[in-house]
Parts: structure tokens; C-alpha cells; sequence
């Protein structure tokens, strides 16, 4: 099972232009989903994901928190979920000031509950979870930290 399998639009934003499907594809994913990779610090991105249809949006991984809110205020859109993968700070670093300024709820490992700030929603392995109709497997990949997660679009 791969994280995407169709190409999407070339994303923006980046040191240079990228095609979705050079680092990754999406199985099964309505065209309503927009996916758009968001520079952070000085070598990392986040992904912000935005469903057009139910205006859902979630961001993976915001390891600071301005150029998410730039990047949302742009498009006017309101943060809804923050997706982290794994607990480290070049990960969750964003997480509170994102969680206090849109009332976004905070998703992560169950493994990593108190080590990812602002946490609302704990996932283990093999957990299902829906973000905005899109249903979401999650897989355990354990191997960077003890409780990594991996959230593929399920088929």
C-alpha cells in the first residue's frame, strides 16, 4: 500500500516546482482533495491538505507555525486537523500556536500521547480515521521513533 498512486498537480511553493508524483500518489482520492507542499524551516515541508467539496482542512507535520498560517490565510481557509507522524519537535513544533489560533484538533500515535503537544486524538495501528469522507488507514512504522505512524488513503 502506497501513501498516493495518481499524480496531482504540480505543487508550489517549494525551492522548485514538484510533481506530486515524484514523491508520492494518492489510491482512490476524490479530485475534491488538494494537496499543497508547504516549505518549513530551512531543509522541511509540511503538506497541507484541503478538501474543496466539505471545506476540511489539515496540515501533516507543521514544524513552525508561519508558514502555515500564511499559506492558509492566502487561500482564506480555516485549519481543522494536525496530523503529526511522529513526536520529534521538527514535527510538532507548530502544534500549539496552529491549535490556539483555529481551534484545529491535534491527531497523533497513541505511542507518542504525551510527547506530541496539544493531542486530541490518539491513533494506533491498523485504526481507521475519516477526514472529510476520505477514510484513512493507519499503519504503525515504527523504526525513526518508537510510536512513527504512517497515514495512507485507504482503498
Amino acid at each position: 500500500m502506497r501513501l498516493f498512486s495518481i499524480p496531482l498537480k504540480t505543487l508550489r511553493g517549494a525551492s522548485r516546482s514538484l510533481r506530486v508524483d515524484q514523491f508520492c500518489s494518492v489510491v482512490n482520492l476524490s479530485s475534491t482533495l488538494q494537496i499543497e507542499l508547504v516549505p518549513c524551516l530551512r531543509d522541511s515541508y509540511a503538506y497541507l491538505l484541503h478538501d474543496v467539496d466539505t471545506g476540511t482542512v489539515g496540515v501533516v507535520d507543521p514544524s513552525e507555525a508561519a508558514p502555515i498560517i500564511e499559506a492558509l490565510s492566502k487561500k482564506n481557509l480555516n485549519l481543522t486537523y494536525i496530523l503529526n507522524t511522529h513526536h520529534h519537535h521538527d514535527i510538532t513544533s507548530g502544534n500549539t500556536e496552529l491549535k490556539e489560533r483555529y481551534g484545529a484538533k491535534v491527531i497523533g500515535s497513541e505511542i507518542d500521547k504525551e510527547r506530541i503537544p496539544g493531542i486530541d486524538i490518539y491513533l494506533s495501528d491498523g485504526d481507521n480515521w475519516m477526514f472529510a469522507g476520505h477514510e484513512v488507514h493507519i499503519l504503525a512504522t515504527p523504526g525513526h521513533t518508537e510510536g512513527h505512524i504512517h497515514c495512507p488513503f485507504a482503498k
